[in-house]
């Protein structure tokens, strides 16, 4: 038969109580205390918040997974372009080859993008690093991420815009560059949370979308990357 508990609840159980946890039988718990003693073994702990199609640990504001790319709001997750690899696939991404493409992509920050992306969106935490050297990195695989490093993610990016000064505006696994078969390479967004502007377009590309760039083509990502794809021996 129901038992009452010390907060005045009806429970079937003679132990603890349905509704609230309190033990049968014990004095009522002091609110200005907490739960009594012996009651913390009911109480749910809290689980971290993450993604539901990969698992993988998940901020409270971010509005993509950064390791498959799903959309929170809606459940989707990007298109794949044809015959190209899965972008919901999570993991690290595939180490270089060691095959020499011919080209380089050069990384740089752009300051003209980023006051426009501060006008667009002010935020006063986020400030342009005046002595962010200009880099090359070689594309010595057919298929370089573009993203910030997290080691107890899995996640090493060819292009790894963790290096200092970080761009906080980059997902971790935020786009990818693909070489053709005609030389020529695509860019593709896994769906990071604040896209990729292809030629200074004046939106971004949609995710799973692969984009055609050709030499001397540029595209900006986070708060002030731009990064430039050149042949190797053009002028810069």
């Amino acid at each position: 038969m129901p038992v009452t508990c010390p907060n005045g609840h009806q429970s079937e159980s003679t132990d603890y109580c349905d509704t609230c946890g309190a033990v049968i039988g014990g004095a009522a718990p002091d609110p200005t205390t907490g739960p009594a003693a012996g009651d913390t073994a009911k109480v749910p702990a809290v689980a971290a918040p993450t993604c539901p199609n990969c698992g993988a640990p998940r901020e409270p504001d971010e509005a993509f997974c950064e390791v498959c790319g799903l959309d929170f709001a809606t459940g989707q997750l990007p298109v794949a372009p044809a015959g190209g690899p899965d972008p919901a696939a999570a993991g690290a991404a595939a180490p270089p080859t060691g095959e020499d493409t011919g080209w380089v992509a050069v990384v740089s920050a752009d300051h003209a993008y980023f006051e426009s992306n501060q006008a667009e969106s002010p935020d006063a935490s986020v400030t342009f690093p005046t002595d962010a050297a200009v880099r090359e990195v070689p594309l010595m695989s057919s298929e370089i991420q573009i993203g910030r490093r997290s080691d107890s993610k899995g996640i090493f990016p060819e292009i790894d815009l963790s290096e200092p000064p970080s761009d906080p505006g980059v997902s971790r696994r935020h786009a990818a560059l693909r070489r053709q078969p005609d030389g020529e390479w695509v860019v593709v967004d896994h769906g990071s949370t604040n896209g990729t502007v292809v030629r200074s377009a004046v939106s971004a590309i949609k995710p799973g979308d692969a984009v055609r760039l050709h030499d001397g083509d540029h595209l900006h990502v986070g708060a002030w990357t731009r990064i430039t794809l050149r042949k190797v021996g053009t002028a810069t």
